[in-house]
C-alpha cells in the first residue's frame, strides 16, 4: 500500500466524487496522507482583458484571484474529506499547466496514487485538446 494519494480537484461533481471516494479508501487504511491539490493557469497581462481597464480602486491581479478560488477549491475538498473520515488531509495550490503540474506534484511528494474526476470544469479547449484526466494518465507513471 502507499502513504500518499494526491487528489486532484477543480471544484466540480466529478472532483468531489473523487474526493470521497480517496476519504473512504482512508478510512479502511488511516496511515495514507490525503493531499488535495487545485492547479490554476496563469493568465498574463496580453490574456487578460481586464488588463484594458482601469478602475477607480485597485484590483487583484488575476493570478491572484485565481489563486484564492483554487485555496477555497482545496479547503472545500479537505473538510468534505474529513466528513468521510479521513484524518490526514493536506492542501496544496499550485500554478501552471494542470496535467503537468498534478503529475509534477505527485512525483515530487512520491505519491503512489493520483485520484481525480473524469469530468471536470473543463473549458472548450479541454473538449477539443482531450481532457486533464486523460492527459495525466498519459503523463503519469
Amino acid at each position: 500500500m502507499f502513504s500518499t494519494i494526491l487528489v486532484a480537484v477543480d471544484g466540480s461533481k466529478h472532483s468531489m466524487k473523487a474526493v470521497e471516494v480517496a476519504a473512504d479508501l482512508t478510512c479502511h487504511h488511516p496511515d495514507i496522507k490525503l493531499i488535495m491539490l487545485s492547479v490554476y493557469k496563469h493568465i498574463s497581462a496580453s490574456e487578460n482583458t481586464h488588463s484594458l481597464v482601469r478602475t477607480r480602486r485597485p484590483v487583484d491581479p488575476p493570478d491572484a484571484a485565481l489563486k484564492d478560488w483554487a485555496q477555497e477549491i482545496v479547503d472545500v475538498a479537505a473538510n468534505r474529506a474529513r466528513e468521510v473520515g479521513a484524518k490526514q488531509v493536506e492542501t496544496l495550490v499550485r500554478r501552471g499547466p494542470p496535467a503537468r503540474t498534478i503529475v509534477q506534484v505527485a512525483k515530487e511528494l512520491n505519491a503512489g496514487a493520483i485520484v481525480m474526476g473524469s469530468r471536470g470544469l473543463g473549458d472548450i479547449g479541454s473538449v477539443l485538446m482531450g481532457s486533464i484526466s486523460h492527459k495525466v494518465s498519459n503523463l503519469a507513471e
